[in-house]
């Protein structure tokens, strides 16, 4: 290996390792509520019927995404104007702390409505964190890697959201074998939230090891002071750069829509609608989404060779095309057939979603590039993600066909293909 390829790599080595640690401690929190969403609608939101416990559950979960634009606006502003760093670093705090709260919550039986209320605006401050922590990332990578690897360390941003669901399955399948029904209501489902305080120590990590891209450093260095004070930054973006807010967002409809029904959606739908054990659920969503976080890495990898907006075309499509047969080879509530299923429907999103970071930071100049990505990447996450596990549990409720969610994948696919037709690599809106 070459001196200058050596320095690369270890360069990149540290940010990766930073980031992935801090990305993964932010969703770690999502993935634990998602396999705990049965138990918590049931202690939080106490009612006669289980649908309606889920969707008040669901609920709660949505209003942390919704919450995700207002953080992309505040971070977005900070990352641009004062460094890519100063988000990372308060957003890892902003996650650590309400997330080992919530552990601590007192629930219905004791507080009455106010349980469900408390849980809520937890999730609503942990969304605004994440508004900025996720995209920082995307973006942080983006800017230190070489311009013919972007796509290849982007896709660590992705990873290590997966990488944080992986460990909150690791940890809920633990506690689900070794606790019984009722400790695991009573007080289980308590210490995955409550351990991550030490998630602190990360945001520690990160704000005495990583730098600002060089880049990006030097882009500040040339402001003026006047320019550095310059207000309207939201409108100004609107106006010169909502070109690349519409692209962003239809791009990362699929993103939104997909990454929650395979994340959040999968687990329950094993366990309550096709009356998989929930321990074999959980197990079928561990091992899939290790599989998704090896698959989005060669995704990323893979479109540093073919071209970004060709692979990721493909997969909109083949995606489209096979949804209805992949959610129909499930239906018969076997093991094999529901990870085989799931495992088919994670291959064709990777591929997708591996140079999804690298896409569409391209899309804005770095002046305003964590801001635009931010609102229109959370937006997109807001509309299109928050509630598509609600409205999946709805439509199966609704329709009696628990093969009908396959429509809101094949409908997040066409929107993104059209985004993608749309969009000219390499330009800048």
């Amino acid at each position: 290996m070459k001196e200058e390829d050596r320095s690369e790599f270890q360069h990149m080595r540290k940010v990766i390792i930073s980031c992935i640690a801090g990305s993964a401690l932010e969703w770690y929190d999502f993935a634990v509520y998602g396999f705990f969403a049965t138990i918590i609608g049931k202690l939080f939101f106490p009612s006669g019927d289980d649908f309606q416990q889920l969707i008040a559950s669901f609920g709660a979960f949505a209003s942390g995404l919704i919450a995700r634009p207002i953080g992309a606006i505040i971070f977005g502003y900070i990352g641009d104007k004062f460094g890519r760093k100063k988000t990372l670093v308060i957003s890892i705090y902003m996650m650590a702390i309400p997330t080992a709260v919530m552990g601590l919550l007192p629930t219905y039986e004791t507080i009455g409505c106010s349980a469900g209320i408390l849980l809520t605006l937890i999730r609503i401050l942990q969304g605004l964190a994440l508004g900025g922590g996720f995209t920082g990332t995307i973006v942080f990578l983006y800017e230190h890697s070489a311009d013919n690897k972007k796509s290849t360390y982007s896709s660590w941003a992705p990873f290590s959201l997966v990488t944080g669901f992986i460990l909150g399955a690791f940890v809920a399948a633990c506690m689900d074998k070794i606790m019984t029904a009722e400790q695991l209501e009573s007080y289980g489902w308590r210490i995955p939230f409550i351990l991550s305080f030490f998630g602190t120590f990360i945001g520690d990590y990160v704000k005495r090891k990583l730098d600002d891209p060089k880049e990006f450093v030097e882009q500040q260095k040339a402001q003026s002071a006047e320019k550095k004070k310059e207000e309207g930054f939201l409108k100004k973006l609107c106006v010169n750069h909502w070109k690349g807010l519409v692209l962003v967002t239809a791009t990362d409809v699929l993103t939104a829509c997909g990454y929650f029904l395979i994340a959040i959606f999968f687990t329950t739908y094993f366990e309550k609608i096709l009356n998989i054990e929930r321990y074999y659920a959980l197990i079928i969503q561990f091992v899939n989404m290790i599989f998704l976080s090896l698959f989005i890495l060669f995704g990323g990898w893979l479109a540093d060779r073919v071209g970004k907006r060709l692979q990721m075309l493909i997969a909109t499509l083949a995606l489209a095309a096979l949804a209805y047969p992949l959610f129909s080879l499930m239906q018969d509530g076997k093991i094999l057939s529901a990870f085989l299923g799931e495992l088919c429907i994670i291959f064709l999103f990777s591929i997708y979603y591996g140079p999804i970071p690298a896409a569409i930071c391209s899309m804005f100049p770095m002046s305003v590039r964590l801001a635009g990505v931010s609102i229109a990447h959370n937006f997109a996450m807001a509309a299109f993600g928050a509630y598509a596990p609600t409205l999946a549990t709805y439509l199966i409720k609704w329709s009696g066909n628990v093969t009908i969610p396959a429509v809101l994948f094949i409908a997040a696919s066409l929107v993104s293909a059209l985004a993608l037709f749309l969009w000219r690599e390499g330009d800048e809106y």
